[in-house]
């Protein structure tokens, strides 16, 4: 009875050190987003924006861009979905401002859609029978109702991504955020 009450015992601590060890890497990476989110970039904007657009082409995007200014708008990627399953797609909004105080900053919006395809065929199909010039109408519409499919109306929604302002901000300021993973660390062990 004493090995299992000691077994049931370690289990517990064993399963609690587990969660704790999830929960901390939980909290390491909610930090790294917030101040990734804050991060002010010391070197000019030009030197960098090259970085922001390799990113996003490694990722899959392709974009148009603001003349005159560091601001892009990729174009909807689809992420995937069935013949009559919801199909989902995303985009990234992403701006770079100069800091009147110095440095810079990089905003990036991450859009998504998902869009719901129906078919309406197939309910109400008719055939006409007879030769006749209505009866061939009739055989036509019915085919065309047949394969008849629509599109149920688009859900869109927009909100800041900070997995991808952190993507980005350890590609162009390594340093800044291996410092931060450190900070991130002592602050969640």
């Amino acid at each position: 009875m004493g090995r299992i009450f000691r077994a049931s015992g370690v289990c517990l601590v064993v399963a609690a050190l587990l969660t704790l060890v999830g929960c901390a890497g939980s909290l390491r990476q909610n930090y790294l987003r917030d101040k990734a989110a804050d991060h002010v970039y010391r070197r000019p904007l030009p030197d960098f924006w090259p970085d922001v657009k390799a990113l996003l082409k490694e990722q899959g995007y392709s974009w148009k861009e603001m003349p005159g200014r560091f601001v892009l708008e990729t174009e909807w990627r689809d992420s995937g979905g069935g013949t009559l399953g919801p199909t989902s797609s995303s985009r990234f909004l992403v701006e770079g401002l100069t800091l009147n105080s110095g440095g810079a900053i990089l905003r990036v919006m991450r859009g998504n859609r998902v869009a719901q395809n129906i078919g309406v065929g197939n309910v109400d199909q008719r055939i006409a029978t007879g030769g006749s010039q209505r009866a061939q109408e009739e055989q036509a519409q019915a085919r065309l109702d047949s394969t008849t499919s629509g599109v149920l109306p688009t859900q869109q929604n927009y909100a800041r991504d900070l997995e991808l302002e952190l993507m980005l901000l350890q590609r162009i300021d390594p340093a800044s955020a291996a410092k931060l993973e450190a900070d991130a660390v002592s602050a969640h062990p």
